[in-house]
């Protein structure tokens, strides 16, 4: 797990803090088996899965399909279920994180090749920065780590922050 560079660029500080936030989603389902994982859910059925099968999505949709242009990629939602990628019953959390760990590297040569930050992609619903989509990406991943936080609580009593930096 990476700490931030303390007195890096902007893009490096950025990258370092979502680089963060991805590890901390796998190093949260450590030491659990699937069982566990998956005995808790919030009444709107959000699981521990589905967060991660989620997580894998939206990257995805905003590095690779806006941001990147490429066209033909998957997804779990559909127009019907725009909420079936937060359901992953029965896929084990290991091939999901595996799968969300492939998707950000993908994800990351999309930014690699970007020349800056300040790089553009447009969509009917505006003009965005890529730095808006790495802080929106951030912000998405932490908002998600929140929801990881209670339900592995509720699952085994398991809590924290994340290992120290050099772990």
């Amino acid at each position: 797990m990476i700490e931030p560079a303390h007195l890096g660029d902007e893009r490096t500080t950025l990258l370092g803090f979502l680089q963060r936030q991805r590890d901390l989603v796998a190093w949260k389902m450590r030491d659990a088996s699937d069982g566990t994982l998956a005995s808790v859910r919030m009444p709107s059925g959000l699981t521990l899965h589905g967060i991660v099968r989620h997580l894998e999505n939206v990257e995805r949709s905003w590095f690779r399909e806006f941001f990147g242009g490429q066209t033909g990629l998957r997804f779990d939602w559909t127009d019907e279920d725009p909420d079936a990628d937060m359901r992953a019953e029965g896929v084990p959390m290991a091939e999901l994180l595996a799968s969300y760990a492939a998707e950000t590297e993908l994800c990351d040569q999309v930014i690699a090749a970007a020349s800056s930050l300040d790089a553009t992609a447009v969509d009917p619903d505006g003009t965005y920065s890529l730095r808006w989509v790495v802080v929106h990406m951030i912000e998405e991943t932490g908002r998600h780590l929140g929801h990881i936080d209670l339900l592995r609580e509720q699952a085994d009593g398991a809590v924290g922050e994340g290992p120290p930096a050099d772990a």
